[in-house]
């Protein structure tokens, strides 16, 4: 019988050793299991935030892509409207420089040629051989009629004629902007060319009286001419911008 109980007994001793490396090894992995769900529960807290957090940083960005797709609507307006001030402005620049003759311009008119007498024995015979020869004067008697004939710009030999613009005799040749200028002298004006050229043939005008001198007239109708810009720089040392 003894035998018997003391057969057991490794057997018993063996079954607690199991049944405590049981126990421990279900503790173990119980805690292991309980730190990785405490581990799993922090990294999806922190997740979570960091994802509230980035969707609030998206809603604050959208907000600001918002605001400024406005703003730029509200750029993209204001420049089409400075566009078409600058526009406005840059065409009136123009016309005033083409009023002022400080641009080159083209178009329809007339072109007058003028020279010298050349009856030279009947100028040397004369008691006033000057006579015979083209003068300032007889220049701006053309210019003049084709101003009132309309002529929208003139120029002399290639020189733009201006409100400032001096024409005036200078020994054997005509000063014009101060550029002395000999005979045949060229006038050019844009303007209908019938009234130009009528302005300038009507009875008793001034090529009837050039004529009797021998003074060489030639007046040309053209569809196309061109008139350079007046080169000079323009000062104005005296004259102000009125206020009113």
């Amino acid at each position: 019988m003894k035998e018997k109980f003391y057969a057991t007994i490794p057997v018993t001793v063996l079954c607690v050793l199991l049944g405590l490396m049981i126990g421990v090894q279900y503790n173990t992995v119980r805690q292991q299991q309980q730190t990785a769900d405490s581990a799993s529960l922090q990294r999806v807290s922190e997740l979570t935030t960091k994802l509230t957090t980035l969707q609030a940083e998206n809603e604050a960005l959208q907000t600001q892509l918002e605001t400024q797709s406005q703003q730029m609507k509200e750029f993209e307006a204001a420049l089409v409207a400075d566009d078409s001030d600058f526009e406005a402005l840059t065409k009136e620049n123009e016309r005033l420089k083409m009023i002022a003759g400080m641009t080159a311009v083209q178009g329809r008119g007339v072109s007058v040629t003028i020279n010298d007498s050349k009856t030279s024995d009947e100028a040397a015979s004369s008691a006033n051989p000057d006579a015979f020869l083209v003068h300032a004067e007889d220049i701006l008697s053309i210019i003049n009629e084709l101003n009132v004939a309309g002529a929208e710009a003139i120029s002399i030999n290639g020189q733009r004629i201006i409100s400032q613009s001096a024409i005036r005799c200078a020994g054997s040749v005509v000063n014009v902007n101060d550029v002395k200028i000999a005979a045949p002298f060229v006038i050019t004006a844009i303007g209908d060319p019938d009234l130009l050229e009528a302005a300038l043939v009507f009875p008793g005008g001034v090529v009837d009286t050039l004529r009797p001198w021998g003074i060489e007239i030639i007046i040309m109708k053209l569809d196309t001419l061109e008139i350079p810009a007046y080169n000079q720089v323009r000062e104005f040392r005296e004259a102000t911008s009125s206020k009113e």
